[in-house]
């Protein structure tokens, strides 16, 4: 009786209601689609007025609700193709009947139209190399244009890579994790095609690059300060070797969060050196 009891209180202190919906969205992410946004923001208006956050934070919660859009449809694609499992998944949403598919993939159906009042079409991106585009150059220079009234820059792209190729390494660190179970349903994926040595090699080679490209920007625009990310460095050392230094099941299982953890850092880190460096 005890553990049952232990149990009904662990599961009632489970979110609830729109809180399961917001789980099943994968809310940590977002991030990864609000800083470029922000960067852009920066780039086109350092100092905002209030009419302009208005605008931009309508053109952010779009960004973010396509989003979370895509994250619903992972959700319910990975359960119907059963890449997700009791044992083994990225969202327990629909394996543990928080909610039912039908409830997640309205969800997302409500997301999309949403962000589409906006954006007007959608599409379906996968591969390191979109994820690249769009988390990177894409979200930062279509906000800068729509602040910008149409105009654009090089600078937005160049100064957006690095963390284009940091959202790529994220990508890349869900898929070396979900490799085994991946390649028992069928299911392909860069790391499965390369094999777990190759994959990590390409995942070190993506938290590297940032470090060189914010070099460049440094010295191509003598904006030294930006010199400073590589305070940063070591941590980046520390994510790209753990997996090797722990046993493959600890090291692997564990990999996705700390790859989203470095964002979280490398990002915050970056956008304030932007902002104090005034590159706009």
């Amino acid at each position: 009786d005890r553990k049952v009891g232990v149990k009904k209180a662990v599961v009632s202190t489970q979110s609830t209601g729109i809180g399961r919906y917001l789980d099943a969205t994968r809310y940590p992410t977002f991030t990864i689609s609000l800083f470029p946004a922000v960067i852009g923001l920066l780039l086109s208006k350092p100092n905002p007025t209030g009419l302009e956050l208005s605008i931009f934070s309508f053109i952010a919660t779009c960004i973010i609700v396509l989003h979370a859009a895509a994250n619903l449809c992972n959700t319910y694609f990975d359960y119907t193709d059963k890449v997700d499992t009791k044992e083994h998944n990225s969202d327990p949403t629909l394996v543990n009947n928080l909610l039912h598919e039908g409830e997640v993939l309205n969800a997302a159906w409500i997301a999309f139209a949403f962000s589409m009042m906006f954006f007007g079409s959608g599409v379906v991106l996968s591969g390191q190399l979109v994820v690249y585009l769009i988390f990177g150059p894409t979200i930062s220079l279509f906000v800068f244009s729509c602040m910008m009234k149409g105009a654009y820059s090089w600078l937005v792209v160049f100064i957006s890579s690095p963390l284009g190729l940091l959202a790529a390494s994220v990508l890349l660190a869900n898929n070396v994790r979900d490799a085994g179970n991946d390649r028992k349903v069928g299911v392909k994926t860069i790391a499965n095609t390369l094999g777990i040595k190759k994959a990590m090699n390409l995942y070190s080679i993506l938290l590297v690059m940032p470090y060189i490209q914010v070099t460049g920007l440094a010295m191509l625009y003598h904006h030294y300060n930006l010199l400073f990310i590589w305070i940063l460095c070591p941590f980046s050392f520390y994510f790209a070797t753990y997996p090797h230094r722990q046993s493959v099941a600890d090291g692997i299982s564990s990999i996705f969060e700390r790859s989203l953890a470095h964002y979280h850092l490398f990002g915050s880190t970056y956008i304030a050196l932007i902002y104090w460096c005034s590159l706009v």
